[in-house]
């Protein structure tokens, strides 16, 4: 029913952006949207039940644009359970495995955006972030409810290729959705980030000052409050089939705002990908610090692209963790009425960062392609606890569309 209540508004904006009307004012209006199908199933040692899920995404928006000078969205997102055997975070089937994708009906995006220059933008509004590799902030792509920003922001890109990003927060909308009491954070939050490249790679620095208070107005909890400074580097050398990326990161993070603890914690990374022709292998090091009382967190991440596909580490543990992960994908191409097909396979070593405790392994397969232009995914998650969480079995199988 959600479905049919976003296609509903959405066909009174298009009513408003009528050509007739976008002639006579010098609008010129485009429609867009996605939908996605997934099953997601979940198996817990610790839980009595398993866990099914088969959800439907749908957005649809409209962008508007004046003079190639002003542009506006309007989005509206909806996620329908259709098989909802699963704990959505909103107190539903709490003795089964978690699946954060609970329905829901919300406006996504709302923004404004204004053109300076070439490639100078002010964009106010709701609006979505996405910043380097998305390992502080981004929309949580993978989960149904996409994550978005209320606040304003500055992106600019100089003709050498440096780039500009600023924003100020003031709610984030997170993919919990609305229901859930962990569902928004509000606060003042400052976001700084700038990338320059040069002929030995792409040197970046990043300052991000998060104060996020969640929960209800009488209980607002700061623990999620956090300014975090760092540094990346991003190297790519690529010569025909042939090549190597390779990347690393350091950053700081301290309490902020209201914060209840007072603690400093490291994080750094490394990481190569070599590949050759439709094959490629990857190494892959990552330690997120243990501070006093309080680990390095990043809780504006697009947490399921780290730490393996199983979900175990959404939240770092009071002691930290260490992944140590090595991959392989081989572009098997097309078959039949399957087009680009990728498998791959990735195995993942977890430990504590502070007293080196080994957490468990986890290895994770999978299979992509598209097929009459819809794309679809095959995922397979095993996580082999030793001593942290439970051991954990999942499977995605999902199937979406754009246009």
């Amino acid at each position: 029913m959600s479905h049919a209540r976003l296609a509903t508004a959405l066909s009174m904006l298009v009513g408003l952006a009528s050509p007739a009307v976008a002639e006579g004012i010098g609008l010129d209006s485009v429609l867009f949207g996605d939908t996605r199908l997934r099953y997601e199933f979940a198996n817990e040692a610790a839980s009595p039940l398993r866990a099914n899920g088969l959800t439907q995404s749908l957005r649809l928006g409209i962008e508007t644009s004046f003079r190639s000078r002003l542009s506006a969205i309007v989005e509206g997102e909806s996620v329908l359970g259709i098989v909802n055997d699963f704990d959505d975070g909103t107190g539903n089937n709490p003795d089964r495995p978690v699946i954060l994708d609970p329905n829901s009906f919300e406006l996504n995006r709302a923004q404004i955006t204004a053109r300076f220059a070439d490639q100078a933008f002010l964009t106010v509004g709701r609006q979505s972030l996405v910043i380097d590799d998305q390992r502080f902030i981004g929309t949580l792509a993978f989960r149904q409810n996409s994550q978005t920003f209320d606040g304003a922001s500055i992106a600019w890109r100089t003709s050498g290729g440096s780039t500009f990003q600023a924003a100020y927060i003031n709610r984030v909308n997170r993919a919990l959705g609305a229901d859930n009491p962990a569902g928004r954070f509000r606060g003042d939050s400052y976001i700084l980030n700038a990338n320059v490249p040069t002929p030995f790679g792409r040197f970046g620095v990043f300052h991000y000052a998060l104060d996020l208070e969640t929960g209800p107005e009488d209980a607002l909890q700061n623990t999620n409050s956090s300014k975090t400074s760092g540094a990346r580097y991003d190297g790519r050398w690529h010569r025909q089939e042939f090549g190597l990326d390779v990347e690393a990161s350091y950053a700081r993070q301290r309490d902020f705002a209201n914060s209840p603890f007072e603690y400093s914690a490291d994080y750094w990374l490394i990481g190569a990908r070599a590949f050759a022709g439709p094959v490629s292998a990857s190494f892959r090091a990552e330690s997120l610090g243990a501070g006093d009382g309080q680990s390095f967190q990043t809780p504006l991440a697009t947490l399921h692209k780290f730490q393996g596909e199983a979900d175990i580490f959404l939240v770092t543990p009071i002691d930290g963790v260490q992944d140590l992960e090595v991959s392989a994908q081989w572009n098997i191409f097309d078959i039949g009425p399957f087009k680009g097909i990728k498998t791959g396979a990735s195995f993942h070593w977890f430990d504590a960062e502070r007293g080196g405790a080994n957490y468990g392994t986890e290895i994770d397969l999978s299979l992509r392609a598209k097929i009459a232009e819809a794309d679809i995914s095959f995922v397979y998650a095993n996580y082999r606890a030793e001593s942290f969480g439970t051991d954990t079995q999942r499977t995605f199988l999902s199937i979406s569309k754009r246009f």
